[in-house]
């Protein structure tokens, strides 16, 4: 039995970690011992972890991993910015290396036959500099658009060396790690989708978000600069200025509310976005909207435009790494330039195509996912000499 340990940074809410999730999940009764290692264990999808998996416990150092330099100072959080401190200064000097492997000693008790870094950027670190037969690397951000590693480039160069493949969620990630980190042993993989349970989860009964007339629109995502809703919200100003009616809800949270729901009320929208917070079932208020609406300046290829089309909504998506090879066929949606501009003038196209959506989300009951090749993929990595 192949011994395989996954190691990811945290599991807040977000693509990764569901991701991370919804792989366990399959790999669940295959011949594999799996461990999971989460070096600062919070985030709601801890508890979506499969019981099947042992889940290992971190140690006091890698409680700062994922925490803003930025946001410590801001609380004063006077012991956090002194580990955090530390920790910019290990990583810088490369001396990180040596402070993994003393950490690993601590929380590893076997050896593993694979590796797979959950999350590019400090778990590739992780992973790199420990002593596991294969490491795998999963990048699921455009680099090329947003360098997470920009400060610590020489470090991260140097652990790739260490990695025997790269696996990138779509071909522009793809080859963008290739040319921010000089390398050539990286390979598309698409992520896999839990295609029953969404389809389950779509189909509970739940109050309809949706009060008002005219088309249905949705959006669930952090509150968070890359996925820049404020430009959604201008959209919706935009066609309110042409006489069109129609609803936008927003599902989701974080540091960015409580701007977008001031901006809302300034450009007098209150009347059609409606906030509805985080939602552990968002499916059934996707299924129930005319069309999804993607306005992210970058991603690396955003899930929520498969689990869209497994809710049976098109999808209207700013044209963001990974979309195309998403978005296929006419009925599934469409991508339109990344700008403000562009995105005004679809949000007041799609209230003209009402009709149109409906006859979409019929086509989309038919929706097959390519699940079944990103396992093969998968079984083949695992099993590799």
């Amino acid at each position: 039995m192949k011994k395989v340990l996954f190691v990811n940074d945290e599991m807040t809410m977000g693509g990764v970690s569901r991701i991370l999730n919804t792989l366990l999940a399959h790999l669940e009764n295959k011949d594999y011992e799996i461990d999971l290692l989460v070096l600062n264990p919070h985030g709601e999808m801890m508890d979506e972890i499969p019981e099947y998996v042992n889940v290992l416990s971190s140690t006091e150092f890698f409680k700062i991993v994922d925490k803003s330099l930025d946001d410590l100072i801001q609380q004063k959080n006077i012991t956090g910015i002194l580990k955090k401190l530390y920790f910019i200064f290990l990583m810088k000097t490369g001396w990180i290396r040596y402070k993994v492997l003393h950490e690993r000693k601590k929380i590893l008790n076997k050896k593993y036959d694979i590796e797979f870094s959950a999350k590019e950027g400090f778990c590739t670190v992780f992973t790199a500099f420990g002593d596991s037969k294969k490491k795998y690397n999963w990048v699921q951000v455009d680099y090329k658009e947003h360098n997470y590693s920009k400060n610590y480039m020489p470090l991260v160069k140097k652990a790739l060396k260490f990695i025997d493949l790269n696996l990138a969620c779509s071909r522009q990630v793809c080859e963008s790690y290739k040319e921010v980190f000089d390398i050539e042993h990286v390979e598309v993989l698409h992520n896999l989708m839990d295609c029953d349970r969404i389809r389950e989860l779509s189909n509970v009964k739940q109050d309809s978000v949706f009060t008002k007339d005219g088309v249905k629109l949705i959006a669930v995502a952090r509150f968070h600069p890359q996925k820049a809703l404020d430009r959604l919200i201008r959209a919706v100003s935009f066609a309110k200025k042409h006489g069109e009616k129609l609803q936008l809800v927003l599902i989701g949270g974080g540091q960015l509310e409580a701007e977008l729901k001031n901006l809302s009320s300034a450009l007098g929208c209150d009347d059609m976005i409606t906030f509805m917070g985080y939602s552990s079932n968002p499916y059934p208020a996707i299924k129930e909207a005319d069309c999804f609406v993607l306005s992210s300046l970058y991603e690396g290829y955003p899930t929520i435009v498969l689990e869209s089309f497994l809710s049976m909504t098109p999808v209207l998506a700013c044209d963001v790494a990974g979309v195309a090879e998403q978005i296929k066929e006419p009925y599934q949606g469409w991508i339109i330039e990344n700008s403000q501009e562009a995105l005004n003038d679809a949000v007041l196209m799609l209230c003209s195509r009402k009709e149109l959506l409906s006859q979409y989300k019929l086509q989309l009951g038919q929706y097959q996912s390519e699940n079944e090749q990103i396992l093969q993929r998968m079984e083949e990595l695992f099993n590799e000499k």
